[in-house]
């Protein structure tokens, strides 16, 4: 394969720069003419051009074939399994929730979650959350789900959906560079915390279904017609106009057929 594209290589380099039968003449004279000497330095030239062009193509299909080789397939659980240290530093915060009754009516609900270290930072700066308090951890004492390492009014929350994933996930974050820098102070390994923009102004329900209809659309501002809707109303009012207009002489034209019936 390589030879082949040798022998091309040479005869569309040759052909292209007027280097034909270059690699077939003779050494040169010692005291070959100028013009010789250009000639056989221009063959040179060619022939050192098409070696390194047989070169690229050979990387180039050694490179197709071994990916084609190796080819990764992506797993269905990929970032299932973790090995996450058990002294990893976690936060855990108690979430006041809601869950709607049979009845419709919400029910106070306290979830036991993990919190990312970006999410416990927006914390810090004053942002709104529904978590009562925060309490930082080991990883390997979160995941073992002991309640006594929490505060008492812990004790009635469960803990959230795929806890031990969510967990994981969360202490990664906490190995970042800027939460090692600049976090670690905020709720320091072991201690309890509660002093947060707590608030229930936007109730979080586990349970809410959401429903989509038709009076979820969003309607385009008029100004903004790109359906042609302007077009259309135009038309229907004009088309009102003249049936208005066609009235008065339906009803002159029935007085007038029953003046002539009597």
């Amino acid at each position: 394969m390589q030879a082949m594209l040798q022998r091309t290589l040479s005869h569309s380099f040759a052909m292209s720069s007027g280097c034909k039968g270059a690699p077939s003449q003779p050494a040169t004279p010692p005291m070959a003419s100028a013009h010789t000497q250009a000639h056989h330095s221009t063959a040179k030239h060619c022939l050192s051009r098409q070696h390194r062009a047989v070169s690229a193509l050979t990387v180039r299909l050694n490179g197709r074939s071994s990916r084609r080789q190796f080819i990764v397939r992506a797993d269905a659980d990929y970032g299932a399994s973790w090995k996450d240290s058990q002294e990893a530093f976690l936060v855990l915060g108690l979430a006041h929730c809601f869950e709607k009754n049979e009845n419709g009516k919400l029910a106070d609900c306290f979830v036991i979650e993990p919190i990312s270290a970006n999410s416990l930072e927006c914390m810090a700066a004053g942002g709104k959350t529904c978590f009562k308090e925060v309490k930082s951890v080991h990883l390997g004492e979160a995941l073992s789900r002991d309640k006594s390492v929490f505060p008492e009014d812990w004790s009635a929350a469960r803990f959230c959906d795929d806890f031990e994933f969510r967990a994981g996930a969360c202490a990664r974050t906490w190995q970042r560079t800027h939460a090692q820098d600049n976090l670690m102070d905020i709720v320091p390994l072991g201690q309890t915390k509660a002093s947060f923009n707590y608030s229930l102004d936007d109730k979080r329900v586990l349970n809410f279904e959401n429903v989509v209809n038709d009076d979820d659309n969003i309607k385009q501002d008029i100004s903004i017609d790109v359906y042609g809707r302007a077009e259309k109303e135009e038309e229907a009012e004009a088309a009102a106009a003249a049936e208005q207009e066609k009235e008065p002489e339906k009803e002159e034209a029935d007085e007038l057929d029953s003046l002539l019936a009597a």
